[in-house]
This record gives C-alpha cells, sequence and structure tokens, in this order.
C-alpha cells in the first residue's frame, strides 16, 4: 500500500505552526477529497471548484476569505478545475501579490498536471509557494480526472502510462518479487530512453522497494538501484537529489564491495556528473581522479572503461576552459579505444567528436570539420545511415558550418540530422527538440526571426511537455526565444522570457552556475539596449561574479564578461573605463585562446571603436585592421563577422570624409550580407543605406 504518513504530518505541520503563505498539495481529485476530510473537524475552510464550477478570480476568494477570516488554512479544493486557459493564468499571475497581503494560509490542492501547468505557465504566481506536498495516488488521478491541456489544447504528458505497479507484489515468494524487479527495472530503461522520467523513476522506487525488503539495504543490487535513480534524477537536472542517492549507492558499495571494486569507481564517475553539471568543476575532477584510480587498478590502463573515465575528465577541462588539458585527456581516451576496439567502432567515431569540439572552442574550425568527418565516417559505417549517432554526427558538422558563417550548408546538415532524429526518435523527443532549436539558431544568424521564433517554440513545446518546466533545456528554449524578441525589438517580451530562464537556472542549477551567469548577461544586454546603464552594469556584474567564481579569472567566459561591462561603459561615454575591462579582456582571450581565436578578434574590433570614439582615428585603424586580418585568417572573407568589421572600417572612412576608401568597404561587407544573411536582414538595410549616402555626398561634394 502507498504511504502517505508524511504528506499528512506535513499537512498538520502547516496548520499548525507554519506563517502564512502559499502552498501546493499535489493529489488526485478523489485522494484531495479524502485529505480534506481528514481535516474537516479542524479549524479550516474548504473551496471547491468541482463544486462551484467556475474559474478562478481574486475578487471571489477575496470575498470568501472575508466571510470567514479566522481559520488556521484556506483548502482550494479541485484548483486544477479554475484554470480554463492562459487568461486565468494570467489573472493568477497578476493578482499573486495581493492574494500574499491577505496574509492567510491558502493551500491550492490540484492534480500534478495542474502544478506542473502552473510552474511552467504561472512563474510569477508559483515562485511564492512554500512548499510542495504530494500525496501519492497519481495513477487515480489520471484514471478519474479530464487531463489538463496545455496551451494547445493538448494533454500534457506524452506518451501513455506504463501498467501500474501491482501493490501485492509483498505477498508473493521472494524468487517471484526479484523476477519482478528485474522486469520493472527494464521497463525503466526503456522509459529512461524515451526521456520519460517521472515513470521511470516511479519504476525503479518500486524495485528499490522490492530490493531493499527481500536482499537488505545493505545488497550490491540496492545499491545498483540507487544509482539508477540517480542518473534518472540527472537527466531531469535535479542534481541534488542526483548527488543524495549516488552517495547511498557508494555507501553500500563500499561497505559490502570494498574501496578497490570498479563499481565504485563507476559510482565516483556519476557523483562527478552531476557535480560538473552543476557548474563545481573541482569537485568533478576530485571524483572522477577518485573513478580513475579506481578503474586502472582494478581493471588496467587500457580497458574501456578507463578510456570513459579519461573521457569525462577531458569533459570537465573543457568546461573550465582548460582546453590544453581537454585534449590530452580527450586524446588518452581515443589511444585507448584504438587499442582495445576494432578500427570501425563507434567509440572511435564519438572520440573523434569529442576532439573536434575542443576544436571548436578554439576556433579551430578546420580541425574541427576534420575529426567531424572521421567521426561520421566511422558511425556511418559501423551503426547505418539512420542511426541516431549519425544524426549526431550531421548535427556536429552542421555546427561548425554555422560558425563559420556557411549558414546553407549549416541548415542542411541540420535537416540531416532533424530526418534522422524524427524518423528514429520521434517528433516529440528531446534531440529531436534540440534539432529544431538549432535551426532556430541559423535562421535567428540569417536574420530570419519569425522562422527562428517557430523553431525554437518547436523545441520549447518539446522540452516542456517531456522534460518538465524546471529542466535546464526549458530554461534554454525560454533563453533562445528571448533573444529572438531581442532583435526583433520587443524588449518586454524579451526580459519575460528571460526571467523565466533566470528562475529555472536558480532553482535547478543554482545561484553559482554558469548558467545563471549566461542569462544574467542577455537580461544586462536588454537593459543595455534600453539605454539603462545602471541595471545592466548590475547584471553584468553578477555575470562576472559567477563566472570569475565558478570558471576562474582566466576562462574566455570571464573574458566575455569583462568585454560587456566594457561596452556599458562605453555606451555611457566613459572611455577610459571601456578600454581598461577591454584590455582585460583581450588578455585573457590571448592567453586561453590564442591571438588568432575569433573572440580576440571580436575584441580588438570593440577596443578600436572606443578608439573612434575618442577621435584616435589611427589607432581605430589599427585595431579595426587587426580585427579584420584575424577574422579573414580563422573564419575567411566571406564571413559576416569579417564583413562587419569591414563595415566598420568603412565608417571610420566615412567620418574622415575619405569617401572613395569607406565606399569601397561598404560595398565589400554588402556583398558578403548579401551571400550570407536574409534579405532583410539589418546589416543589408543599415549598409545599403551608408552607401547611398556617400555616392550623395561624392556627386555633391566640389
Amino acid at each position: 500500500m502507498i504511504d502517505n504518513t508524511a504528506a499528512y504530518q506535513t499537512v498538520g505541520w502547516i496548520l499548525d505552526h507554519s506563517d502564512n503563505g502559499f502552498f501546493s498539495l499535489i493529489a488526485s481529485e478523489a485522494m484531495q477529497r479524502r485529505v480534506v476530510g481528514f481535516y474537516k473537524n479542524s479549524n479550516v475552510a474548504v473551496y471547491d471548484y468541482l463544486s462551484r464550477q467556475e474559474e478562478y478570480t481574486f475578487q471571489a476568494l477575496e470575498d470568501w476569505i472575508a466571510s470567514q477570516p479566522d481559520k488556521d488554512a484556506y483548502f482550494l479544493l479541485n484548483f486544477q478545475r479554475a484554470l480554463s486557459d492562459e487568461e486565468v493564468l494570467k489573472r493568477l499571475n497578476f493578482s499573486r501579490d495581493m492574494l500574499w497581503k491577505l496574509n492567510k494560509n491558502i493551500i491550492f490542492c490540484m492534480t500534478k498536471g495542474a502544478d506542473d501547468l502552473l510552474n511552467g505557465k504561472a512563474y510569477d504566481f508559483y515562485s511564492y509557494m512554500k512548499l510542495v506536498v504530494v500525496f501519492q495516488d497519481e495513477l487515480a488521478a489520471m484514471r478519474e480526472a479530464p487531463p489538463i491541456k496545455d496551451m494547445m489544447g493538448q494533454p500534457q504528458g506524452g506518451d501513455e502510462s506504463p501498467e501500474p505497479v501491482i501493490e501485492n507484489y509483498g505477498q508473493w515468494p521472494e524468487e517471484r518479487q526479484l523476477a519482478y524487479a528485474i522486469s520493472l527495472s527494464n521497463q525503466a530503461e526503456l522509459l529512461t530512453r524515451k526521456c520519460r522520467y517521472a515513470d521511470a523513476r516511479r519504476l525503479l522506487e518500486a524495485v528499490l522497494s522490492i530490493r531493499t525488503a527481500v536482499l537488505g539495504g545493505e545488497h550490491p543490487d540496492t545499491a545498483r538501484t540507487y544509482d539508477r535513480i540517480a542518473g534518472v534524477y540527472r537527466a531531469q537536472g535535479w542534481y541534488d537529489k542526483a548527488l543524495e542517492y549516488c552517495r547511498r549507492a557508494l555507501e553500500v558499495r563500499e561497505e559490502t564491495l570494498g574501496h578497490g571494486h570498479p563499481n565504485i569507481g563507476a559510482t565516483y564517475n556519476n557523483m562527478a556528473g552531476a557535480y560538473k553539471d552543476q557548474g563545481q568543476y573541482d569537485k568533478a575532477l576530485e571524483c572522477y581522479e577518485k573513478a580513475l584510480a579506481i578503474t586502472e587498478k582494478a581493471l588496467g590502463s587500457e580497458h574501456p572503461n578507463t578510456a570513459a573515465v579519461y573521457n569525462n575528465m577531458a569533459g570537465a577541462y573543457e568546461a573550465r576552459g582548460e582546453y590544453g588539458k581537454a585534449l590530452e585527456y580527450y586524446e588518452e581516451a581515443l589511444n585507448i579505444k584504438e587499442k582495445a576496439l576494432p578500427p570501425e567502432h563507434p567509440d572511435l567515431g564519438a572520440a573523434y567528436n569529442n576532439i573536434a569540439g575542443v576544436y571548436m572552442d578554439q576556433g579551430e574550425y578546420g580541425r574541427a570539420l576534420e575529426y567531424y568527418e572521421k567521426a561520421l565516417t566511422i558511425t556511418e559505417k559501423a551503426l547505418g545511415a539512420e542511426h541516431r549517432d549519425t544524426g549526431t554526427a550531421y548535427n556536429n558538422i552542421a555546427g561548425v558550418y554555422e560558425a563559420q558563417g556557411e549558414y546553407e550548408k549549416a541548415l542542411e546538415y541540420y535537416e540531416k540530422a532533424l530526418a534522422i532524429r524524427e524518423k528514429v526518435l520521434g517528433p516529440g523527443h528531446p534531440n529531436t527538440g534540440a534539432s529544431y532549436n538549432n535551426i532556430g539558431s541559423v535562421y535567428k544568424a540569417q536574420g530570419e526571426y519569425v522562422k527562428a521564433l517557430e523553431y525554437y517554440e518547436k523545441d520549447l513545446a518539446i522540452c516542456e511537455r517531456v522534460l518538465g518546466f524546471r529542466h535546464p533545456s526549458t530554461g534554454t528554449s525560454y533563453n533562445n526565444i528571448a533573444s529572438v524578441y531581442v532583435e526583433q525589438g520587443e524588449f518586454a517580451k524579451a526580459l519575460e522570457y528571460y526571467e523565466k530562464a533566470l528562475i529555472i537556472a536558480e532553482k535547478t542549477l543554482g545561484f553559482g552556475h554558469p548558467n545563471r551567469g549566461i542569462i544574467c548577461n542577455n537580461i544586462a544586454g536588454v537593459y543595455k539596449i534600453q539605454g539603462e546603464y545602471a541595471k545592466a552594469l548590475e547584471y553584468f556584474e553578477k555575470a562576472l561574479d559567477i563566472k570569475e567564481k565558478v570558471l576562474g579569472s582566466e576562462h574566455p567566459s570571464t573574458g566575455t564578461a569583462y568585454n560587456n561591462i566594457a561596452g556599458v561603459y562605453k555606451a555611457e561615454g566613459e572611455h577610459a573605463k571601456a578600454l581598461e575591462y577591454y584590455q582585460r579582456a583581450l588578455a585573457i582571450n590571448e592567453k586561453a585562446l590564442g591571438p588568432e581565436h575569433p573572440g580576440t578578434g571580436a575584441t580588438y574590433n570593440n577596443i578600436a571603436v572606443v578608439y573612434e570614439a575618442q577621435g584616435e582615428h589611427a589607432k581605430a585603424l589599427e585595431y579595426y585592421k587587426k580585427a579584420a586580418a584575424i577574422s579573414g585568417r580563422t573564419l575567411g572573407a566571406n564571413h559576416p563577422d569579417t564583413a562587419i568589421t569591414k563595415s566598420n572600417i568603412a565608417g571610420l572612412y566615412m567620418s574622415l570624409g575619405e569617401y572613395a576608401k569607406a565606399i569601397d568597404y561598404y560595398e565589400d561587407a554588402l556583398a558578403v550580407f548579401q551571400a550570407k544573411l536574409g534579405s532583410k536582414h539589418p546589416n543589408i538595410v543599415y549598409v545599403r543605406n551608408q552607401i547611398e549616402q556617400l555616392k550623395s555626398k561624392e556627386q555633391n561634394s566640389p
């Protein structure tokens, strides 16, 4: 039987001890009635939206509470029935502060689907929830309550649910119980692959219950189940819960297997992965080192599992911006795999893929493409042209073309990846959503903002439905949609979506995670465009603080933060401060990325802009030409970034009255923009106007 003792105790605590506030009680409709019935003799009031058959309005609720002001708590029963459409959710958000000022204990009783809906579509309101109490009866809720629909009118939750867990398995012989646990575990594995994490976790909790009862809490199979549950939590972005279950697995394994067993190394490896996802790279590397020491000693230095640990350590170094070390560890993993595996094994393709990723980070796009194409050749031959890993290889090659400004080629390869993912994984899989996202990013770069928004919103719909409203990938989707609104000049909408992304990052990843820094940076960018420089600096400095603490003072992302702060000072006319911060950014980029990296060239360009604003035209031209040379060598003469620098040089010549030179540079830039960007892109419009003005000035000059 399901035990809701702890949930009842929590509600009792709310009634007896809690300060006033909002609480979410998640249960099926039948369970909600039972819970409220349990407290009917307490000093509470009940407002049932099922019997009232009405939508939520603040006025009705305020009048009802005012009619009985001395209650300990106010249960809003069947609140899911009050949420009929998006307008209701907007009213709920709008009335949040008015509800809060009533200074009452309000317990919103609703189904799980409604709770997810509020968390995703009514952030302002939901962020005030002090506590969420879950009563386990969700299967009944799915049977008896009408499904909460998303704003497209589609039921939430994706595929149909798996068969419910049989509740009386404890009465079976132990052998049958253990066999049932294996069956449930296999089902959970399939559900995890389909990204149906809540269903997978429910089955694994039943497996854990069986194995604990039959085998005991200290059995290796029990530890393996802890590890599996940890993996599901990590996939959901619930990293603290993942680490909690990893620690349980580690404790059992150390007790039963001894400190040098390979499974203990595997648990350290899993813990490291969760720390890495949280941005805690030092802790991640510490756990990876432990995993490596155990694995090498137990299995040998040339075992594939040892290669896997090297590979994961490389990923942590890459995330921390230590690209030299990342390459060293990725190549060590590749060396082991080449000795242990046949030459066309898929794992070799994965190793080439990882090395290519570091070259991408370093701006060495030619070498990145070389390794990605090796990975594609192996993967196609070993797994077939329509395997999901082949789709990943196409996706990665597309990323190189996108970085090089070869947008048509990028779209071609992203479309290939999408076709494979839709066929193999289905249109609702998160990887398919990632393909939509990538295609959206190309359209955005081309200035095709309507198309970009269309593809970003497809990705968001998948993330919300499959991964949930709190998952980091959902936050990334909100962030990307916001970036399009920025380009369209819809700054209020952009800030709304950035704030949603920020809430997810803070709740899921924590206040010190690099992703939060990225979002703070983006919010700052909107305030800067709007001329709210004090707010822009506030958010840029938050981003800098996070990056310095997590990534270190010499990480390229830290250099980007200095660059952005410099941009605010430049906009305010504080040129000396702007140059100071740009020079810091330049020093970091030259050291971390190298003097030929596109990021280094971009910083030269920014410094040139300040010199131009100060009237130091010779210095400005010197730095513009440095930027153009780097961009031309690394990205190519036909890359949009190279064209932007040429456009800046043209502007300088124009201000100096050298119209012929200005026209030459503008026409070079225009040719690139027309070849690479959409016909309505702002850069094309701007440069055409400048050329027209210059030609008019030439004609009118004596």
